[in-house]
């Protein structure tokens, strides 16, 4: 095998490791602690609204790291949703 089908190769599992983990954060198996970003996708609205919703106090819970870090925590976000329900 030569240096360039190797490396192709490698690109290609990097790839299909890429997309495996995107499709099990999709089912929730992702990562526990999650960037706004990430937990906006989860929730399924943009981070635009979750910064509105940190802003005026009405979103769900998530915790303050650093002055620049912000995480959301998978079964919070799911308990806060699942307190939105509508029966």
């Amino acid at each position: 095998m030569t240096t360039i089908e190797l490396s192709e190769e490698v690109r290609a599992l990097r790839e299909t490791v890429g997309l495996m983990a995107d499709q099990l954060t999709r089912i929730g198996v992702g990562p526990k602690l999650m960037k706004t970003v990430d937990a906006a996708e989860f929730l399924g609205v943009g981070p635009d609204v979750m910064f509105e919703w940190r802003k005026a106090g009405e979103g769900p819970p998530y915790l303050h790291i650093t002055a620049r870090t912000l995480r959301y925590d998978r079964d919070d976000l799911v308990a806060w949703a699942k307190t939105h329900e509508v029966k």
